[in-house]
């Protein structure tokens, strides 16, 4: 056989595999639980997410720092109370000496002292504003009596400090008084600490402080002002990891000493969002001896809580469609556009069937309030049932769905079966008509609304024309009046020419009789003449 008739052959074998496929599964809409969040476009996680952040980034600074002007300095500095003097400091002291008026400027020197002209010097160091403008103006009036004295702050200082340790270079940087540790990083390296940086003081002292607290978590005293001659020292940090995927925060976070998986998530990446597959968590190693990244799954919930290492990745996939699936027959839409005003809805004669995709720990209300648009209004929400490991379990669906049942908290198992029976409301129309059948009852309609449904009277109708109505329980209604719903409408049939041609029949078939009989008795006396 030749190659073409080989491909020939073998599409043709392919369709009709998937046909018998399709015939085997049977015919049903797949409607996929809402609890899956929207189904994402690309991975939970590419190339880009799983790269480190940048140092400001990991802490949420700006990339870009605005340099303040000098005079919303001053304004910043005269209205916040702790705002501490600093060498370069400006002042304008003004007061009085008899009757003239004397106008000093002063100015904070390299020790932060300040020096008054006639009357002395105040020690700055480790002194607010305030509380130095308090001694300035005691100074005064203690030499000038009534003097009125008054301290104007007219300019702010600058001082440098140092950073030094895991930083693009070591950093010489002019700050201010109201200057703040987290002012003066922008220079470290994506594998720089956040999380212990020590400063060290003029006087020997140093303490170490926590960016990651002060900026992510709001402990403001992680982050202190800067004083002339401090030290900043950025070390490597020891755990770094890269959290991605289907979580709050995804970013870069650096894990203190036993912390884990949990905590990473939880309290890192503030909690997952609801379509994250906790059960499958991949956590991605690079493996140094093989030279490649290893694979693990973790579950979130199961087993021990998993300790991570420097620069493992963490990705949190967007948890897959399930292939356990519900199934739900009967009154309900299986159609991709369907619409509860639709024709086939008020007829309610077509049955449907979805095969329904539910979230591990899905409920019976979540999912009947996922399918409550395709319910019909001939739908029997209180004949509902469920078929489960053939056992059947009554469901009121309304009380469900719009009050409380005990089997509303019900969770989903693969394999279940709902079934929603019609809610029978119709008229039945039989009889002298031209389409005996049953129609889809409307209210406030009469008796010439169902007869017309049915093709009006036929031809062997009765004259006069009788026509009686019947309800539900088999009561005699008035015609005249509204049709209620499981009526039967009978149209009586003219029985005369049923009834007599029977008798045309009989009538004819002894005539006939009686000719053959006649006809053998000449026969027999005619041979006997002769």
């Amino acid at each position: 056989m030749n190659t073409p008739a080989k491909k020939c052959l073998m599409i043709l074998l392919f369709l009709l595999f998937t046909t018998l496929l399709f015939a085997a599964v049977g015919s049903g809409l797949v409607v996929r639980s809402p609890l899956f969040g929207p189904s994402p476009l690309a991975p939970a996680a590419d190339e880009r997410s799983l790269v480190l952040q940048s140092y400001a980034e990991q802490l949420g600074l700006a990339l870009e720092t605005i340099e303040e002007k000098p005079e919303t300095r001053v304004l910043s500095a005269i209205s916040n109370g702790s705002y501490p003097v600093t060498p370069g400091d400006r002042f304008r002291l003004v007061y009085l000496d008899g009757l003239q008026t004397v106008t000093v400027d002063l100015q904070a020197d390299e020790k932060s002292t300040v020096t008054i002209p006639g009357l002395g010097t105040v020690n700055c160091c480790g002194l607010s504003f305030i509380e130095i403008k308090k001694e300035i103006l005691s100074m005064v009036q203690t030499y000038h009596s009534y003097s009125n004295p008054q301290l104007i702050l007219t300019g702010t200082g600058s001082f440098s400090v140092s950073v030094v340790g895991e930083v693009g270079g070591t950093r010489v940087i002019p700050v201010w008084g109201l200057s703040r540790l987290s002012s003066v990083v922008g220079s470290a390296t994506p594998y720089a600490s956040t999380r212990n940086i020590r400063i060290t003081r003029t006087d020997g002292f140093s303490d170490t402080y926590d960016l990651y607290l002060a900026l992510r978590k709001g402990v403001l005293d992680q982050d202190p002002l800067l004083h002339s001659g401090d030290v900043i020292t950025i070390p490597r940090s020891e755990k770094i990891v890269v959290l991605a995927g289907n979580v709050y925060a995804p970013g870069t976070y650096q894990l203190q000493e036993g912390e884990t998986l949990s905590d990473l998530v939880s309290s890192y990446g503030r909690g997952v969002l609801n379509n994250a597959d906790v059960q499958k968590i991949r956590v991605q190693r690079f493996d140094k001896q093989g030279g490649a990244w290893q694979v693990t799954y973790v579950d979130l919930f199961g087993g021990k809580p998993m300790a991570l290492q420097h620069l493992d990745q963490v990705v949190i996939d967007t948890l897959k469609s399930s292939v356990r699936t519900v199934t739900i027959e009967g009154s309900v839409a299986a159609n991709e556009a369907y619409d509860n005003l639709s024709s086939t809805a008020l007829m309610g004669t077509s049955s449907g069937r979805i095969f329904y995709q539910f979230y591990p720990g899905e409920s019976v209300r979540q999912m009947l309030e996922a399918i409550a648009p395709r319910l019909m209004t001939v739908s029997d929400l209180d004949g509902t049932y469920l078929l489960r490991n053939q056992k059947r379990i009554p469901l009121k669906a309304q009380q469900i769905l719009y009050g409380d049942d005990p089997n509303a908290h019900m969770t989903l198992e693969s394999g279940d079966t709902f079934i929603i029976p019609f809610n029978q409301r119709f008229i039945s129309v039989s009889g002298a008509v031209v389409r005996s059948g049953v129609f889809a009852y409307v209210p406030d309609k009469g008796l010439n609304y169902y007869l017309a449904l049915a093709g009006g009277l036929s031809d062997d109708a009765s004259v006069p024309t009788s026509l009686k109505v019947y309800g539900p329980n088999g009561e005699k209604l008035d015609s005249s009046g509204e049709i209620p719903a499981e009526s039967t409408i009978k149209v009586a049939k003219n029985t005369f020419i049923k009834d007599i041609a029977p008798t045309v029949a009989v009538i004819g078939l002894v005539s006939s009789i009686l000719g053959i009989v006649g006809a053998v008795i000449s026969i027999i006396i005619g041979s006997k003449t002769l």
